[in-house]
């Protein structure tokens, strides 16, 4: 049996959107956190990601809104 610990202050489960986000959040603040995800590798799926104001809101203040509204396609109903 082992008796190493690795001790983490925050410990993010999860390198999706809102994993990702709240790491980044975090840096900016100068938190250190880690990010935990199960896959090996970058992978692109879905199609589509519907983002309503107030997440428009935190990705302004994460530094990510602009480059995002230059790609996104607004839809209209």
């Amino acid at each position: 049996m082992s008796n190493y610990t690795e001790e983490k202050g925050i410990v993010i489960v999860g390198g999706g959107i809102c994993g990702l986000a709240t790491a980044l959040a975090l840096h900016k603040k100068g938190i250190e956190s880690v990010v935990l995800e199960k896959a090996e590798t970058i992978r692109a799926a879905g199609s589509a990601i519907g983002i309503f104001t107030n997440g428009w809101y935190a990705l302004d203040q994460l530094g990510l809104a602009n480059q995002l509204r230059q790609k996104a396609i607004p839809l209209k109903g």
